[in-house]
């Protein structure tokens, strides 16, 4: 296989295949109501790990409609948030709006794009997003503009598809039930690589760091519905026409399992970050 044959799939990270705008497509209102914020137990480790004392910059690479920034944007005196998906974008800007966050800038931007016009930062986040990258290329871009002793953080939590809990299980057969056992990225297909520690030691950092954190979370039908239409695995454009039988049996199955609606899970909460 030629360098450029390999290109498309290096550009999108852990997602083969499709197009290059279709991961999130139509996900961005849901993604907003159903993905939470991160728990105060994360956001108090990375207070503690950088100093974080309400001075310098974030840059948050990827921040979807704004699950991280909200959480850490009282830490910093600016914040520069981006994402690729115009819609993403949109939704992101809104939070700022409706949390009165008026340090927080929200750009359309790749976080292939970083360049010295953004300027210099203390930290750099990932929530959830660097899989979608050229973890490599960006990486060492961030480097570039963190401050020295700034970190590169990428933030991840368990999915459903681990299966830790019988409701998780449940999912997971609707999932296949509906569109098949191969997981879904968009129009096209989720391909996992390297682990991101092994990319980071790899990069200019040299090295990383990982520490996890569980908390316990409930979830109601409504939550899970809406969590898996915010993904690029089971939203309303990858459903397609089967998003409404779809729908009617997941719900069927987890009232099955609970007729109050309500399900706990352990979410293990993973921070893996360098620091230059």
């Amino acid at each position: 296989m030629t360098g450029s044959e390999q290109q498309p799939e290096l550009r999108q990270g852990f997602k083969v295949g499709g197009a290059e705008s279709d991961l999130f497509q139509g996900t961005a209102d849901y993604y907003r109501r159903y993905r939470r914020p991160y728990p105060p137990e994360v956001l108090a480790y990375l207070v503690d790990t950088f100093k974080l004392d309400g001075q310098g910059r974030l840059l948050d690479v990827g921040c979807g409609t704004g699950q991280v920034f909200q959480g850490l944007a009282s830490r910093f005196d600016e914040v520069v948030a981006i994402d690729a998906d115009a819609e993403m974008v949109a939704a992101a800007r809104q939070t700022v709006v409706e949390q009165k966050l008026e340090h927080v800038h929200v750009r359309q931007m790749l976080g292939e794009s970083v360049t010295e016009e953004l300027g210099s930062f203390r930290v750099a986040t990932f929530g959830a997003s660097f899989h979608w990258m050229d973890r490599l290329n960006v990486a060492n871009l961030v480097y570039d503009r963190l401050e020295k002793g700034g970190g590169l953080v990428v933030l991840l939590y368990t999915g459903i598809h681990e299966e830790k809990t019988a409701w998780e299980a449940v999912v997971c057969r609707v999932l296949e039930k509906w569109l098949g056992q191969q997981r879904r990225a968009g129009g096209g297909v989720y391909k996992e690589g390297e682990r991101h520690e092994a990319i980071l030691a790899r990069s200019r950092f040299g090295q990383a760091e990982v520490h996890d954190i569980c908390v316990e979370e409930d979830w109601s039908i409504d939550e899970i519905v809406g969590f898996l239409y915010s993904t690029s695995y089971a939203s309303k454009g990858v459903l397609g026409a089967k998003c409404e039988a779809f729908e009617a049996d997941l719900r069927a199955r987890l009232r099955n399992l609970s007729e109050a609606g309500q399900f706990r899970k352990e979410v293990e909460y993973t921070t893996i970050w360098g620091r230059k």
